[in-house]
């Protein structure tokens, strides 16, 4: 079990970027390509940047871009 110390130093720490669409890109087709091999502690992140490419492109775009 984590100590609240090592609770309250986790949750302190955080980090705010914003993604380039090409940084984005190039990070889902990563992901895509190694996805069996994506640490539990990334997933999350992971979904994210699938999500911003299917919202942000049609059907058939998302099928060319991940193909």
């Amino acid at each position: 079990m984590m100590s609240q110390e090592e609770i309250t130093e986790e949750h302190a720490l955080s980090l705010d970027y914003k993604f380039s669409p090409a940084e984005i890109k190039y990070l889902a087709k990563f992901f895509r390509c190694f996805q069996d091999k994506i640490p539990r502690e990334l997933e999350q992140f992971s979904f994210a940047l699938e999500k911003a490419i299917y919202q942000n492109m049609s059907v058939d775009e998302v099928e060319k871009f991940f193909s």
